[in-house]
């Protein structure tokens, strides 16, 4: 469930990030603390963006940065990271982004009831715009719960 996997340990709450390289960095500390990836999946995570280019931006204002499960996924795990202003994904300083949304898996299966509801919540402007303008963990794990029911 998304609920399970985003809890108020997992949610960081900040205005800026210089980069998008130091937003994913921020977003992976949680999962790096507990020991659910290693420092070469945040390191996998950004390299795929500088070979692929900004694939990981899924919907205006979010990004859903994530490497393959070898690359240093030790168990599933995912965080939010909400900032007010958005940081550019693109090179031409486009794809502002204002929600970054790391997901560690480590396989092709056991995440995909948690990411089936982080799409259904992401599927409306709406909900995207909310979770942008929280200024509470609580304010973002209400708007989670809505969306963690089978």
């Amino acid at each position: 469930m998304l609920n399970e996997l985003i809890d108020e340990d997992h949610i960081v709450l900040k205005e800026e990030e210089n980069s998008w390289e130091d937003a994913i960095k921020t977003a992976a500390e949680p999962l790096l603390k507990t020991g659910a990836v290693t420092e070469g999946y945040v390191d996998a995570m950004i390299e795929s963006v500088h070979e692929l280019g900004p694939y990981i931006v899924i919907a205006p204002k979010v990004a859903i940065p994530h490497a393959r499960p070898e690359k240093g996924a030790n168990r599933l795990g995912m965080t939010l990271l909400r900032l007010k202003k958005g940081v550019p994904f693109a090179e031409d300083g486009s794809r502002n982004v204002h929600l970054v949304i790391v997901l560690a898996a480590v396989d092709n299966e056991t995440h995909l009831k948690a990411l089936s509801q982080l799409s259904n919540l992401l599927s409306d402007s709406q909900n995207i715009e909310q979770l942008i303008k929280a200024d509470t963990k609580k304010e973002i794990l209400d708007l989670i719960n809505q969306y963690s029911k089978e």
